[in-house]
C-alpha cells in the first residue's frame, strides 16, 4: 500500500504551511523509557498499565523498535517490529495493544521509539571513522587496544573490537541496525526535496546504496561487509517510516519517538580539513529527512499522532564540531528547517539525553574547566538549546551510567547523586523531562532510585499536590515498593511561570515479596563470577559468567534457580504469563537443511529462516531473521 501522489502533494503544503513558533505544552511531561524484552518486558508493562492512574509519570517510551521495520497496516503482529516483546504468534501485538489502552485510560501517553543505540550503531563504520577515526589518544580507542591490538585487527570477529557493545553482550552482527534511507517510496523522495530545497551547507548527498542486510564496500577501506539490518522493506516495496506511523494506529499509541544515534555517520561523511574542525551537514540532512517522512505520514494517515525525537546532549550547540558524536545536528535542523523542529518540539518534544557525561578532562569531555558536575554540565547543555530559541526536555539516567564505562574509567562517572537531581530541577524541574529507564537499578546507595527520581521530576513539574506524583514504578507481579525518605526541592521560577515548590517525596527501597532465602541478597554494587549465588525477590540465582549492576530478574547472566523454600517475608509475586520465550524452537546445526518459516536458537535468540538454507550460520546470512532473546539481558543504552 503506498500514498498516492495527491496526498503527498497535500501533506507537502501542509507541511511548509506549519508554523515555525514553539510554545511549550499546557501539561509538562514527566516520561520514562521502557527497554522490552520478551522474557520480562510484558510483565513489566502490565504492572504499569495496572497502575496507570498511580504511577508517577505521565508518558512512557516503549524501546526500541528497528529502524528498517516492516509493518502492513490491519496485519496485526509485531513479527518484522524488532521490538523484542513476543516470540510467536502475533508477537505480542494483541497484548501489547491492551496495555496501551489501559495506560492511555489511566492517564499516561504512550509512544513507541524507533532506534536507540544497538538499532543505530553499524560496528565496522563506527569502530573505522568514530573509534578509531581520530587517531589513538581518544576515549574509546582502549577498545582497539584491548581486542584487536591496532585498527587493522578489527574484524567482524569480534565484532569490530567491541566498540558497539562489550565481548559480554554476546552480540552478532543481527543484534545491531541503521537508520535506512527507503527510495521506493514516494514520501522519503518528498522529504528529501524538502531538505534539498533549504540545505544551509553543501549540497546534500544521500547513500541508498547502503542497504541494511546487503553487502556494501567501503571505497576508503575497500572492506566489503554487510550491513545491520534487514533487506525485508526493500523486498516488499515499503517505507518503514510510514509503516512506524501504521503500526502507531493500529496500537493506539499517542505518539512516536526517532532516537537517532547514528554517530558513525557524521564521523564517515565528516567534511572540512584534516586537522579539524569538521562539519557533519550531511547527517543532519539525513535526519532531517527522516523526520520529515515521518511528518508526513503523520499528516496524511494519523494527524493525531505525535511525534518527539531524543537528541544529543551537545546537539544544540553552533560551536565548531571536533568529532565523534552528534554535536549540532539539531541547532542545524532549527536553523534550516524551523518548521519541522517546531513540529517535534511543539507535539512530541525534543529530549535532550543530558547523561552519560564525563569529567575527564583529558579528552576535554567538561565543557569547560569550571562546567565539569553533572548539574552544571547538564544546566550549560540545556541553555545552549533555550539560548537558540530551541524547546527542548532535559533527561535523567537512573543508577550507574553506561559511559565512561564502569570496567575501564569509573572515577570520571557522574552518576545521578541526590544533591546533583536536586540541583538540576531547581533550574530544568518545572518544565518536566524523562529519564532512562524505568525498571533500571540505582546501582549504589548514593544514587537516588527510580521511583523517587520520578516522583521529584513529577512534583516540580505537576505541582507536589498531584495525585500520581506520590506514586512508585510497580515491579511485575502486582509487588509494589513501600519505603520512604524525605527530599526537599525548589524548582526556580525562572524555568516557568510555576511558583517555587517544595516537595517531600518517597523514595522506595525494594523489598518485595517471596520467600526470604538463607543466600546473601544481591547487591548491585558487587562483582560476582561464575556460580556466585544470591537472593533476589524472594528466588535463587546463579551467575553464569561475571557479572556486576545485572539486575537477576532480567535474565542473562543470571539462571533462576526457583523460589527459595525456608520462611516468609511477604506475598509470593503472582506468575503472569506474557509472550516470550524460546520454547518450541531448536538449537541452530549447521549439517541440517532448514525450509523458510524454520524457528531455531543461536547465540540465545531466535531466528526465523527466510527461505529454504543449510550451513548457514544466524546472525552472519541474511536468509535468517533475527527475533527476541530467549532471555532479557537489560542492555543500557551507551551514548558517547
Amino acid at each position: 500500500m503506498r500514498l498516492t501522489t495527491a496526498l503527498v502533494t497535500i501533506a507537502s503544503a501542509i507541511a511548509l504551511a506549519c508554523s515555525t513558533s514553539q510554545v511549550e505544552a499546557a501539561t509538562p511531561v514527566v516520561a520514562g523509557y521502557l527497554l522490552l524484552n520478551p522474557q520480562n518486558g510484558p510483565a513489566k508493562l502490565k504492572a504499569l498499565a495496572d497502575n496507570a492512574a498511580n504511577i508517577p509519570i505521565n508518558r512512557v517510551f516503549l524501546s526500541f523498535a528497528r529502524p528498517g521495520m516492516v509493518y502492513v497496516p490491519g496485519s496485526n503482529t509485531l513479527a518484522d517490529v524488532g521490538l523484542g516483546y513476543g516470540t510467536s504468534g502475533d508477537y505480542g501485538f494483541a497484548d501489547l495493544k491492551t496495555r496501551v489502552a489501559a495506560l492511555t485510560a489511566g492517564g499516561v501517553e504512550v509512544f513507541l521509539s524507533v532506534g536507540g543505540w544497538n538499532y543505530g550503531c553499524f560496528p565496522f563504520l563506527y569502530t573505522y571513522y568514530s573509534v578509531g577515526g581520530y587517531g589513538t589518544s581518544t576515549p574509546n580507542y582502549y577498545k582497539i587496544k584491548d581486542n584487536g591490538g591496532s585498527l587493522a585487527g578489527c574484524t567482524e570477529a569480534n565484532m569490530w573490537c567491541y566498540t558497539c557493545e562489550p565481548k559480554s553482550e554476546n552480540t552478532v552482527l543481527a543484534d545491531f541496525d541503521i537508520f535506512p534511507e527507503p527510495t521506493n517510496s514516494t514520501t522519503w523522495k518528498s522529504a528529501q526535496s524538502y531538505v534539498v530545497s533549504t540545505a544551509g551547507a553543501a549540497a546534500p548527498v544521500f547513500h541508498p546504496e547502503i542497504i541494511p542486510g546487503r553487502s556494501w564496500t567501503d571505497p576508503v577501506t575497500k572492506q566489503t561487509v554487510v550491513v545491520p539490518g534487514s533487506d525485508a522493506f526493500v523486498k516488499q516495496n515499503r517505507d518503514p517510516y510510514q509503516d512506524l506511523v501504521y503500526l502507531a494506529k493500529d496500537l493506539g499509541l499517542t505518539g512516536v519517538d526517532i532516537d537517532y544515534e547514528e554517530m558513525w555517520h557524521a564521523d564517515y561523511l565528516r567534511a572540512g580539513p584534516s586537522t579539524g574542525p569538521w562539519t557533519n551537514e550531511q547527517t543532519t540532512y539525513k535526519y532531517a529527512t527522516i523526520m520529515q517522512d515521518v511528518r508526513l505520514n503523520i499528516q496524511a494517515i494519523q494527524p493525531s499522532l505525535m511525534l518527539a525525537t531524543a537528541a544529543s546532549a551537545a546537539g544544540g550547540l553552533s560551536t565548531p564540531w571536533w568529532g565523534g558524536n552528534l554535536k549540532n545536528i539539531w541547532y542545524f535542523v532549527n536553523k534550516w528547517y524551523p518548521d519541522l523542529y517546531a513540529f517535534i518540539a511543539n507535539t512530541g518534544g525534543v529530549n535532550v539525553m543530558t547523561y552519560d557525561l564525563s569529567n575527564n578532562q583529558e579528552y576535554y569531555e567538561c565543557p569547560d574547566a569550571q562546567t565539569c558536575s553533572l548539574s552544571a554540565q547538564v544546566n550549560y547543555y540545556m541553555k545552549s538549546y533555550a539560548d537558540n530559541n530551541m524547546l527542548a526536555h532535559v533527561g535523567y539516567e537512573i543508577g550507574i551510567p553506561a559511559y565512561p564505562a564502569s570496567d575501564h574509567d569509573p572515577t570520571h562517572q557522574l552518576p545521578l547523586i541526590q544533591s546533583e537531581l536536586t540541583s538540576i530541577l531547581n533550574v530544568q524541574g518545572a518544565k518536566g523531562g524523562f529519564f532512562w529507564e524505568l525498571y533500571k537499578a540505582a546501582g549504589t546507595s548514593a544514587n537516588v532510585e527510580v521511583s523517587s527520581v520520578a516522583q521529584q521530576i513529577c512534583k516540580a513539574a505537576l505541582g507536589a499536590s498531584t495525585p500520581r506524583c506520590a506514586g512508585v514504578i510497580p515491579q511485575p507481579g502486582g509487588v509494589v515498593p513501600s519505603s520512604t525518605v524525605t527530599v526537599t526541592v525548589t524548582a526556580s521560577t525562572t524555568a516557568s511561570n510555576t511558583a517555587p515548590v517544595t516537595t517531600t517525596t518517597a523514595a522506595t527501597t525494594t523489598t518485595t515479596g517471596g520467600a526470604s532465602c538463607s543466600t546473601a541478597a544481591w547487591n548491585a554494587a558487587t562483582a560476582y563470577t561464575t556460580g556466585s549465588k544470591v537472593s533476589y525477590n524472594g528466588r535463587l540465582y546463579t551467575a553464569l559468567w561475571w557479572s556486576q549492576n545485572n539486575l537477576p530478574t532480567a535474565g542473562s547472566p543470571w539462571s533462576d534457580n526457583g523460589a527459595c523454600t525456608t520462611g516468609t517475608t511477604g506475598p509470593t509475586p503472582t506468575a503472569t504469563t506474557t509472550p516470550g520465550g524460546c520454547s518450541g524452537a531448536t538449537a541452530f546445526s549447521s549439517t541440517a537443511a532448514y525450509s523458510g518459516g524454520a524457528k531455531v536458537t543461536y547465540g540465545g535468540f531466535v531466528y526465523t529462516a527466510q527461505w529454504w538454507t543449510q550451513g548457514e550460520t544466524p546472525g552472519s546470512a541474511a536468509v535468517w531473521v533475527k527475533g527476541a532473546a530467549c532471555s532479557g539481558t537489560l542492555r543500557r543504552r551507551l551514548y558517547q
